[in-house]
C-alpha cells in the first residue's frame, strides 16, 4: 500500500471534491482533481462516498413547506426585528438623556465658575475700600499731621492697629 492510500483526506481536499461533484471548479482545477483521483486511492474512495451520499439525498422525499410555515417564519422575524428596533430606540433615548444631563451639568458648572470669578473680581475694590476705611474715617486728623513720617511713626507704635476693620465686608 502506498503512503497516499493510508491517510484520510483533509478538509481542503474534501471541499475540493464537493465542488468537483457540484461542477463548480474551473477546467484547471477539475483536471488537477482528476489527476489526483488517478493516483490516490483514498481520494477516490472519498469521491465515491460523496457520490453515494448525493445519490441517497436525491432519493429522499422532498419536504413541502406550506404557506403556514412561511407565515410563521416571517412573523418570528418581524417580531424579532420589532424587538431589536424597540431596544435600539430605548438605548438611543438613554444616551440622549445622559447627553442632555451632562450638558446641563456642564452649563451649571460653567455658570457657577463664572459667578465665583466675577464675584471675586467685583469685590476687589470693596475689599480695598474696607482696608482703607480707618484712613478715610480719620482723614481730618491726618490732615493736621505735619508730615507723612509722623504718621509712619504713629503706625509703628501701633496706634492704627486698634482701628482695623474686618476684611469680611
Amino acid at each position: 500500500m502506498s503512503e497516499t492510500d493510508s491517510h484520510p483526506v483533509n478538509e481542503d481536499a474534501y471541499e475540493q471534491l464537493v465542488a468537483y461533484l457540484d461542477g463548480e471548479l474551473d477546467s484547471d482545477s477539475s483536471q488537477q482533481v482528476e489527476e489526483r483521483l488517478a493516483r490516490d486511492a483514498a481520494y477516490r474512495r472519498e469521491l465515491q462516498w460523496l457520490q453515494r451520499t448525493w445519490d441517497v439525498l436525491d432519493e429522499l422525499p422532498r419536504a413541502d413547506v406550506g404557506a403556514e410555515f412561511t407565515q410563521t417564519t416571517v412573523e418570528v422575524v418581524t417580531l424579532s426585528a420589532e424587538r431589536e428596533l424597540l431596544e435600539s430606540k430605548t438605548v438611543t433615548r438613554k444616551r440622549q438623556t445622559l447627553l442632555w444631563g451632562l450638558a446641563g451639568a456642564l452649563v451649571v458648572a460653567v455658570a457657577a465658575t463664572s459667578y465665583v470669578a466675577v464675584s471675586a473680581f467685583l469685590q476687589r475694590p470693596t475689599r480695598q475700600l474696607a482696608r482703607d476705611y480707618p484712613i478715610i474715617d480719620n482723614i481730618e486728623l491726618f490732615t493736621i499731621a505735619d508730615s507723612v513720617d509722623f504718621l509712619h511713626r504713629l503706625d509703628d507704635e501701633g496706634l492704627f492697629a486698634q482701628q482695623e476693620v474686618d476684611d469680611g465686608l
